[in-house]
């Protein structure tokens, strides 16, 4: 595509095949997270792989060291926290903190190589992979998520099942001589769950939030939206000859 053509003699097809091409995975990065949701078309499977940059937190620098996320302000439900614990030659656990007695959320890890995550309800005490110890009120294991570390990188990937929020639609609502305005719906979990939008003109570039509206012909934009159990509808306007959007959902630590 040129980067000198006007963007308003964009065509449609081509304005959505922009999208189709690309995806996405940003970096944390103090505390944000988006997920493979930049196309339009979807990537397979549901689980969201978070993106946890090791130097932004320093427990995880060292063997042992163990840090818990939240998805927003839902500790209960459809997302518990999870925790994320290093354990030596560079292996992170991630476990979902469910106890799986009576689903109150199990600390951190902590104690060092002989440590252990403990229920404060009835102290059932779990292993650093998440498995129940011995002669405990939880009868059973909690549940781990898969993880992989880019030591190059300093990257840890965890992947949450179910956590899916591919763009399912892309398509041009307006256009005028400078902008084109665009329709981007998107699956989306309940509302404790809060969404924002990102932008990137290229994609070397690092991301920004993008302002959005909620209506075709909205005038008043807003920064972030709740879920709704179901697809959300945002509007945004494209104002470069190219340039690429993705959701971003919100994941701080707990």
């Amino acid at each position: 595509m040129s980067t000198t053509q006007p963007i308003a003699e964009l065509t449609r097809r081509r304005v959505i095949k922009q999208f189709s091409l690309c995806t996405a995975a940003s970096i944390i990065g103090g505390k944000l997270w988006t997920g493979r949701v930049l196309a339009s078309i979807g990537t397979g499977g549901n689980a969201g792989v978070i993106k946890i940059k090791l130097s932004d937190y320093p427990a995880l620098q060292s063997d042992y060291g163990s840090v818990q996320f939240k998805f927003n302000n839902g500790t209960v439900g459809t997302y518990y926290p999870f925790t994320l614990t290093r354990a030596p030659g560079d292996v992170f656990h991630a476990v979902d903190t469910r106890c799986t007695h009576e689903g109150t959320v199990v600390g951190p890890y902590s104690g060092g190589s002989s440590g252990f995550m403990e229920c404060p309800n009835h102290f059932s005490q779990f292993d650093i992979a998440g498995k129940v110890k011995p002669d405990q009120a939880a009868t059973s294991d909690l549940a781990c998520y898969a993880t992989s570390f880019n030591s190059s990188t300093g990257v840890i990937s965890v992947e949450v099942p179910a956590l899916y929020t591919s763009i399912s639609t892309v398509s041009v609502q307006s256009t005028t001589a400078t902008t084109i305005r665009l329709r981007l719906q998107f699956r989306t979990l309940n509302s404790s769950f809060t969404y924002r939008v990102q932008y990137q003109q290229t994609l070397t570039d690092a991301p920004t939030f993008a302002q959005f509206f909620t209506s075709a012909v909205g005038t008043n934009p807003i920064s972030q939206i709740a879920g709704n159990s179901g697809t959300r509808t945002v509007f945004v306007d494209a104002t470069g000859t190219t340039g690429f959007f993705a959701v971003a959902l919100m994941v701080t630590p707990y």
